[in-house]
């Protein structure tokens, strides 16, 4: 078992011997297990247990449990305590969701705040079997028939290389306790009805259906590859990603790149789903790509525009006007997921050529020609710039039409002025002309648009 997991480790290059992991302890099989095995090949382990207040006693019960069990092996434990009826309350989601969200938010915490680099859970083969099915009942294309991922970000599972029975045996050959959730066995939610009524008739078809499942996964992963590079020639032909969607907020994709691939429905079904389409509408947006101009498609944070010749994504919240204002040089926050860093440069020749051209999202202008504060806002009718290399002044409105921009993109492409109105940058297109800095500038301003989490 050991060398079974070690093998499964290097393979997928799940963990540094150089670093320090979290490993989520609930005290059942599976993460006593985990942690056990872990422990004993020599990786530096810390456990970390979520007590959700959702079983009484038996929360207490488990809680206990954990502690003893990393006191035995010498384990530093990280306990928290979660009301989580009230956080469902409160988001208005399932008890389920909600305990799931409180427990990565508070993991990934913790990572940070103990430099772990990342947090180990004890999934293994027999759950990868029921995500699959589970998928499968629900409905799901590809992906969500290849089963759970030996490494997603931040969570590692190390075990799933390992059946149910597996790691039975193993703790049963070592004497080790575990205690049991009574929540699992109960059939009140889909997954548990899977795990105790669908598996077994299952078993009684075929003994061996985890394996067939499992073989069958490995497969369409394989398939997945040949065409996942498909759709992503396709996309690249037009440099869509769903990052650079969440950057620019709008997003136009011809409808030749769908028309022309061998199934438009599958392309549309990559790029839609993600923004939380469901399949009806996808369904409907395929029939309409060349008859439904005008129409417009709804999900809850994406809105979609089928125009003559192009299919227009755009999130909902970029529709919101935006006037933000920067009194001196700083990092300011712009929205939920952007901010603004403005700092000054005194040595100007430090400037590489290099630099000047790395960002689209990044400029360098005469800090003498802006007067603060600065103003970061929407383009409005009536706004002109000069853009760089040019002499004339040009209606921004125009420009956008040069750039061939749709009324998304125009609606909502971001200006920055100064205290004078004077248009400094059309962000992520053109600066004006007239602030560029020279080589008699003796001050410059470098000024970023960036994703806060890069921050």
């Amino acid at each position: 078992m050991l060398n079974k997991v070690q093998n499964f480790i290097n393979k997928h290059q799940l963990l540094d011997n150089n670093r320090r992991y979290l490993v989520a302890l609930s005290g059942g099989a599976d993460s006593v297990c985990l942690l056990l095995i872990l422990h004993k090949l020599g990786y530096a382990v810390e456990a970390a247990h979520c007590n959700f207040k959702l079983r009484g006693e038996e929360s207490n019960r488990d809680e206990q449990f954990c502690i003893d069990l990393c006191k035995r092996q010498n384990i530093k434990i990280h306990l928290i305590h979660f009301d989580t009826r009230e956080y469902a309350a409160l988001k208005k989601i399932s008890i389920e969701m909600a305990a799931r969200d409180l427990r990565y938010r508070y993991f990934e915490q913790l990572c940070r705040d103990i430099d772990a680099a990342g947090i180990c859970v004890g999934h293994h083969q027999d759950d990868s079997v029921e995500t699959i099915l589970l998928n499968l009942v629900r409905g799901t294309g590809i992906k969500g028939l290849t089963g759970i991922k030996p490494i997603n970000g931040l969570i590692i599972r190390p075990l799933l290389i390992c059946s149910k029975e597996d790691i039975n045996a193993y703790l049963k050959t070592e004497g080790a306790t575990y205690i049991t959730d009574s929540s699992n066995l109960v059939p009140d939610v889909m997954r548990n009805k899977i795990r105790l009524q669908v598996l077994p008739l299952l078993r009684e078809i075929n003994p061996s259906v985890e394996h067939a499942v499992m073989q069958t996964a490995s497969h369409l992963i394989e398939t997945e590859r040949v065409v996942e590079g498909a759709v992503e020639t396709a996309l690249s032909s037009v440099a869509f990603s769903h990052n650079r969607l969440t950057v620019c907020g709008c997003f136009e994709i011809p409808l030749k790149v769908f028309l022309d691939f061998s199934s438009s429905a599958y392309l549309l079904f990559y790029v839609l789903s993600p923004l939380g389409f469901n399949s009806a509408q996808i369904k409907e947006i395929n029939a309409g790509l060349a008859t439904s101009v005008g129409r417009i498609w709804e999900s809850a944070e994406y809105e979609i525009t089928l125009d003559a010749l192009s299919l227009v994504i755009s999130r909902k919240d970029y529709k919101k006007a935006l006037h933000k204002k920067f009194p001196e040089e700083g990092l300011y926050v712009v929205d939920s997921e952007h901010s603004i860093r403005i700092t000054y440069i005194n040595n100007v020749e430090a400037i590489t050529s290099e630099e000047l051209r790395r960002d689209p999202y990044t400029i360098y202008i005469d800090a003498a020609q802006a007067k603060f504060p600065l103003i970061l806002r929407n383009v409005v009718n009536g706004d002109k710039f000069v853009p760089f290399g040019m002499t004339g002044v040009k209606l921004v409105s125009d420009f956008l039409t040069d750039l061939k921009k749709n009324r998304f993109e125009k609606r909502n492409q971001l200006l920055l002025t100064d205290a004078t109105n004077l248009s400094l940058w059309l962000v992520g297109l053109r600066t004006d002309n007239r602030v560029r800095y020279t080589k008699k500038s003796t001050q410059v301003l470098k000024i970023s648009y960036i994703e806060t989490h890069n921050i």
